[in-house]
Formats: structure tokens, C-alpha cells, sequence
């Protein structure tokens, strides 16, 4: 799975969980003790996802969080066999 964005409000991830769910969109959400909450989904949504992601951003209803490309881990990801 790929990193979509990083939240410090558990609301706000929830949200935007919530809002990819709605999508048939598949997602992980983990809750870093340090870092805040990882929302993560697999490549092959990721355009879709980015695009609820800026949506949801420009509506004001999510905010504070990031993405870095930096983060995208690429070993994570399934294989097609």
C-alpha cells in the first residue's frame, strides 16, 4: 500500500476514510503513536484517492495533512503472479 496522506486528528483521517469507503475504495488506517494517522491505499486507486483527498482539502472539510512522496514504499505492494 502506498502512503496518501498523514493526519494529527483522528477526526479528520476518519473523515476522509469515510469518504473512500463511499468510494469502493480499499484503505489502511493506522494510528502512529509519533506520527499522527497514516491513511494508506493500494497503487492502483491512488489517482482516484488523490483526487477525494484534494476534494475534501479544497472543501475545507479535512486539513492538516500531508503527503510526501518521499514516503511511497513500493515493497509493500502486492505482486501480480
Amino acid at each position: 500500500m502506498i502512503l496518501l496522506a498523514m493526519f494529527t486528528s483522528e477526526l479528520e483521517a476518519q473523515l476522509l476514510a469515510s469518504k473512500l469507503k463511499a468510494a469502493g475504495i480499499d484503505y489502511k488506517l493506522q494510528d502512529s503513536q509519533s506520527d499522527g494517522y497514516k491513511l494508506s491505499v493500494f497503487e492502483d486507486d491512488l489517482d482516484e484517492a488523490r483526487e477525494i483527498y484534494d476534494a475534501a482539502s479544497t472543501d475545507g472539510e479535512i486539513g492538516g495533512a500531508s503527503f510526501d512522496d518521499d514516503d511511497i514504499n513500493f515493497d509493500d505492494m502486492p505482486t501480480a503472479e
